[in-house]
C-alpha cells in the first residue's frame, strides 16, 4: 500500500513540470504546423505553457480531491 502512495505521490510531484513543457512543446508544434503570416510564436508558445499549468493544477486539485 505505501509503494501506491509513493507512485502517486510522485506523479503529484511530476505533474506541475511536465504539464506546462507538454503544453509549450504543443505551442511549437501548432506554430511550426500552421504558417501564417501573423503567427506569432511569442503569443502561442506561452500561452500553451499557462494552458499546460492550469491542465497540471487541475489535475493536481483532482488527485487531492479523488483521496
Amino acid at each position: 500500500m505505501s509503494q501506491r502512495s509513493s507512485i502517486r505521490d510522485n506523479v503529484e510531484r511530476g505533474v506541475p513540470y511536465v504539464m506546462p513543457a507538454i503544453g509549450g512543446a504543443l505551442g511549437v508544434i501548432w506554430v511550426n504546423l500552421n504558417e501564417m503570416q501573423f503567427l506569432n510564436p511569442m503569443i502561442w508558445i506561452p500561452l500553451g505553457v499557462f494552458l499546460g499549468w492550469v491542465a497540471g493544477r487541475g489535475i493536481v486539485m483532482l488527485m487531492n480531491w479523488w483521496s
